[in-house]
């Protein structure tokens, strides 16, 4: 579930609390400009908008609904937009936001007229997990936890050489071949390969996948799949292939971060002067 969506339906279950929303950042922070959280009166919370020190400051001052400049420890300073609400008068994320299909949502914060922040907020990232072994749970679990929605198709409900009839495949971002059968995988391999899909990852050892994939398609298709992590639990492997599915999504290397120079993360939202 993406984070924005589990912050409506933690606001829609709140007699009264606040939404924060970071609108601009100078320094060093743990999240930029456009992270919210909900925290109602009595202390729960959904979203992130710190490391933690400013959502438990918010909370003990919750029922002020005080707006405020703070200096975190990370050595940065955060600017937020704090909205208050209560059942009667719930959040205008509760009210308005909705997702329109796979287009961006422009989202802008203002108060009193004045133009704080604009954000193009993408929908969720959709994964299709082809395979109905145990391997497929802990995949779906971890892909899920971090914001993809997730389409499952074991061979039994969908036969591979029917998923293009069966399945609209224009929807997905990724997709992860795990169906433990090579004339199954094959099949799957060439329906994928001719479609948009930014990631296509196949399990298994790499002479395998050589024998699956021609030549001249390999560059398109993660064989072996998932990054070097070192681990070989179905918990370990699932978290290897979310973070590659994440770094090729992303187009980032997935190299250690003290490796890199300049700013961390590019920084999609626009603060308004």
């Amino acid at each position: 579930m993406h984070e924005i969506d589990r912050i409506i339906e933690a606001a829609k279950r709140m007699k009264r609390g606040i939404v924060a929303t970071i609108v601009a950042t100078s320094g060093t922070t743990y999240r930029r400009a456009g992270a919210r959280a909900v925290i109602s009166e009595d202390g729960q919370a959904a979203g992130t908008i710190s490391g933690g020190c400013l959502e438990k400051d918010l909370a003990a001052r919750c029922g002020e609904w005080l707006a405020f400049g703070l200096g975190l420890g990370c050595r940065g300073v955060i600017e937020l937009h704090i909205e208050p609400f209560d059942a009667e008068h719930p959040p205008r994320l509760v009210r308005e936001f909705q997702w329109n299909g796979r287009e961006p949502m422009t989202w802008e914060t203002s108060i009193d007229g004045r133009l704080l922040l604009v954000e193009s907020i993408r929908p969720p990232r959709h994964l299709a997990i082809f395979g109905g072994g145990a391997d497929v749970d802990p995949l779906a679990r971890i892909a899920e936890q971090v914001g993809f929605a997730v389409s499952r198709f074991a061979p039994r409900d969908v036969h591979p050489e029917n998923v293009r009839n069966a399945v609209d495949l224009t929807q997905f971002d990724a997709a992860v071949i795990m169906t433990h059968n090579y004339l199954y995988d094959s099949a799957l391999l060439e329906t994928l390969l001719a479609t948009a899909i930014q990631y296509i990852g196949l399990l298994g050892p790499k002479a395998r996948g050589e024998e699956l994939i021609s030549p001249d398609r390999r560059d398109r298709v993660h064989s072996p799949i998932g990054l070097d992590l070192g681990g070989d639990t179905p918990e370990q492997i699932a978290l290897a292939i979310v973070a590659e599915i994440e770094a090729t999504l992303n187009r980032r290397t997935g190299q250690p971060l003290r490796e890199l120079d300049g700013p961390l993360h590019v920084r999609p939202s626009v603060p308004c002067r």
